[in-house]
This record gives structure tokens, sequence and C-alpha cells, in this order.
């Protein structure tokens, strides 16, 4: 034979011998088995984070996985919970191939009817500190009480965020403080909670993972898809970051929506806003338009036009509503430790708190609950010469308001027709950021907000009553004696 035949021959036969290990160090296969009772569960979406397939009749599932899958996990149907709920809802496992190739989920049925369920939903309680937890217990509090007038309902919670403020170590405390209420919260990552000094965004999310599982995946209550989303982009420099959907989570979402019928309610949460306006603005190449927004949320709007939306978002550690369509509403909720536990209020002057959102069947409504207030407090309100900005005019702030909201006032009994609303300061909150001896961060300062509104009193020591009338034809009133 030729010698450089035989060489050639030899060559090719290395290669094929080669070929299936090659692969198998490339791609390797995850199965398991959903069940309750030990009984398979069909049609449960599982994935790897890359791909999603669905259980069969008899609850097996299998993935071709690539060698760096970190986590397998289930969408957990609706009717069904994991088996450990609480502290951190265990859907997912930790993928070992060295150990085995198997992962199997044990379901439970929920007690509850989830088609009738509550969500609570927090934002940035970003703890730098032990001592932020004496005044975290006390809005923990409060959802116990709001937990406890819904207990015919399922309640679940979703923390959108900055679960602490570059204090991984608090963690533990956190959860464990958030676990009184009984109820299982769903986490979201948020640029606090990552991992800096890494070289991509990829080794940025180690701590979080580590933590609580996923930074994407879904979950299903009732007849309501809920999707939890990682848009936070790591630069590779300390602090810096933007918000951003890469295209590998793109790609999941777009399998995990395949799965749910066009026209049905998702709710989808990620730590930075999807857009701040109702009409987006053009990009500018600063921190503002790259760190506050996700830039290519276009595309996700697209991806989601098919169904009835409600994104939740925090970030920016003030009340806001923006309805993006008729079918797509945003929901950025206030911070739940306000201006970072040095006062009673975010930087908009909205109540630290968190929103509550009624879901019956495809019917959603919603309010923001003030910690230590009533349910109708959605409003404070200021006598002339109090605000600075307007010091002829009574001013309100309205956290909670929407353009399908009215605020309408009252003199001496007569109805003056609808309040200015305009760009304004709270009162309050100057008055709060002014004592900087107060302040641990001397550089936290008031911002304005769109939710102030403004009247004029024709006449002194008349009676002024606010009338604020809700989407959902709920009226708030209080009154002031000027």
């Amino acid at each position: 034979m030729n010698r450089n035949l035989f060489h050639l021959i030899c060559f090719l036969a290395l290669i094929c011998a080669l070929l299936p290990i090659h692969s198998k160090a490339q791609n390797s296969c995850i199965d398991g088995k959903v069940t309750n009772n030990g009984k398979g569960i069909a049609n449960v979406v599982v994935t790897d984070g890359n791909k999603c397939v669905l259980s069969d009749k008899k609850g097996h599932y299998s993935i071709s996985a690539s060698a760096n899958t970190e986590f397998v996990y289930v969408s957990t149907p609706s009717g069904y919970l994991p088996q450990d709920s609480l502290n951190i809802p265990r859907f997912y496992q930790k993928v070992n191939f060295k150990k085995t190739p198997t992962y199997n989920f044990e379901l439970k049925i929920n007690p509850k009817n989830d088609n009738n369920h509550l969500l609570l939903v927090h934002s940035d309680p970003q703890f730098f500190k032990e001592g932020n937890f004496d005044h975290y217990s006390k809005v923990v509090d409060d959802c116990l009480a709001t937990i406890n007038e819904n207990k015919e309902r399922d309640v679940f919670g979703i923390d959108c965020g900055d679960l602490a403020g570059d204090r991984s170590d608090l963690y533990p405390k956190y959860i464990d403080c958030l676990n009184r209420t009984n109820v299982p919260f769903y986490r979201v990552l948020g640029n606090h909670d990552m991992n800096y000094g890494g070289r991509t965004d990829e080794t940025s999310i180690k701590t979080y993972n580590q933590t609580f599982g996923p930074a994407y995946y879904s979950f299903n209550r009732g007849k309501v898809h809920y999707i939890i989303l990682d848009n936070v982009f790591y630069f590779g420099r300390d602090y810096f970051y933007m918000g951003y959907i890469d295209e590998r989570i793109f790609q999941w979402l777009e399998q995990d929506l395949s799965y749910i019928p066009k026209g049905s309610t998702v709710f989808l949460a990620m730590h930075i806003p999807a857009c701040l306006d109702e009409q987006p603005q053009p990009f500018s190449y600063n921190p503002v338009s790259m760190g506050d927004q996700t830039v290519n949320a276009s595309s996700l709007f697209k991806m989601l036009k098919p169904y009835h939306v409600h994104i939740l978002t925090g970030h920016m550690h003030y009340n806001r509503n923006i309805i993006h369509s008729t079918s797509m509403y945003e929901h950025n909720t206030g911070a739940t430790c306000g201006t970072w536990w040095q006062g009673d209020y975010s930087l908009d002057g909205t109540p630290i708190g968190y929103g509550v959102y009624q879901i019956d069947g495809d019917k959603v409504s919603w309010y923001f609950k003030s910690a230590g207030h009533p349910r109708d407090y959605q409003m404070r309100v200021y006598p002339v010469g109090s605000n600075v900005e307007f010091p002829e005019d009574i001013s309100v702030n309205v956290w909670n308001w929407d353009k399908n909201w009215k605020v309408e006032w009252f003199e001496n009994g007569i109805n003056k027709g609808e309040m200015i609303r305009c760009e304004g300061i709270d009162p309050e909150v100057a008055k709060m950021c002014a004592d900087k001896e107060k302040l641990e961060f001397k550089w936290i300062g008031p911002i304005k907000t769109n939710h102030i509104f403004r009247a004029t009193p024709q006449n002194k020591n008349t009676m002024i009553e606010i009338r604020v009338t809700d989407s959902f034809n709920n009226v708030y009133k209080t009154t002031i004696k000027q």
C-alpha cells in the first residue's frame, strides 16, 4: 500500500474514532420524570435554559443539553407547586454530569384554587447593613396582614431585584425575614445582586445562581403565565451595566411562549424597566438611557404582542405606571427600601410599600399598599404654601396614578373639575432629603415625578376635598381646610 495513502487512512480512522468523544463532550442527555405522588404529569415544560421540551404522557422528558448547562428546571403548571415552595421555590436542580444525567421533579397539588390568586410585588429591598432589617420587618408585618385578609386566595410574591445592596452575605437574613409571610416569593436578579470584578456578564451572577437558582425562568398560576427575566447586562467594569436582554434569553423566551396560547395573560418581571415613557424617546448613548431602560425592549414588545401583558420592574426607586398599548402595561414599583432605608418614602414621595395584584381568571386589578397604612391610603395632600414650586396652590401626590385615573377637587362642596397634573417634587421628600445630618448617604436628593397634581383655591379658609378615581372605579377621598 502506498505509504501516503496508508497515513491518510490512519488519520481518517483516528478522526472517526474521536468524533463520538468530541460530540459527547459537547452535548449530554438530561432526562427524568415529572410526577405527583409518583404518577407522571404530562405536558409540563422542562428546560435547561437553552431548550424547552414537554414531558410525555407518563411524565418523562429528555433534553440534549450542552456541557456547560448549569440547571434543569420546570415551568410549574397551573394547579401544582414545587415540593419545597417556601424560602426559595425549588423548581430547579443543579446539573452535575459527573454524578447523574437524571433529574426527577416531584410536584405537589396546590391546596388553593389558583384561578383566583393574589400577587405581592416587592422591589429593591437593597439591604446594606444588618440594621435595615428592623425597618424591613414592618413591611413584612404589613404583608402578613394583607395575606391574612385574603386567606381564601392562593398568595405568592415576586421581588423585582436588588435583593441586597452589594451585600450577598445578607441574603440568608433577607430570606428568613420574608419567609415569615409563609408564602413563596420568586426572585429577580438586580444590578446590586451581581458579582463585580469578572471578565464577562456570564461570570457576574454566580452568587445569585448559588442562592436563588436560574436567573430566568417561568411558572403558571391559574390562567396566567409568569416569566422572570435577567435584563441586567454587566460590562466587565465594576458598577457598569445596561438594561439588555441577550440572544440566549430571547431564544429561550420564544420557546417558552410557544406553549402559551395567543391572547393569554402574561406577567413578565425583570429588574430594569423596559421603557419609562409611553412614547419611547430617541436613544442616547449615556448612562441614563442605557442603565435605566432596556435598550432592546422593542424586540421584547414584539415577542409579547400576541398576549395581554403586565411588565413588573423596579430599579428606579419610584412608582410609575406606563401604558405601552391597550394590551401591554408596565408597573415600575417603588422601592421597598424607599430612599435606601433613610426615610419613609421613595424618591418620588411614594410611601414604602408594595404592589398588590388580584387575579380572577383573566381579570386583573391592582393597587399599591403603603406599609402601615390602610388600603385606601392612595394620596398625600399639601395645603397652599407647602409646595415651593407652586406656592399659591394645593398639591397632591397620587403615587399609583396612570392616565386612566381621574383626580378632581371640590371647594366648599362645589366640583371644580380635574386638577392640573404637573412634574414636581413631593414636599415631604424635599424635607427629608434636606436634613443631611440624618442621611447616611449625603448624595440622596428628591426627584421630580409626573404624578403631582395642583389647583388654586379661589377663597381662603375653605374646605377642600380631593376625590381620586382609579382605573377600577374605586374612589378615594381626603379633605383639607385652607
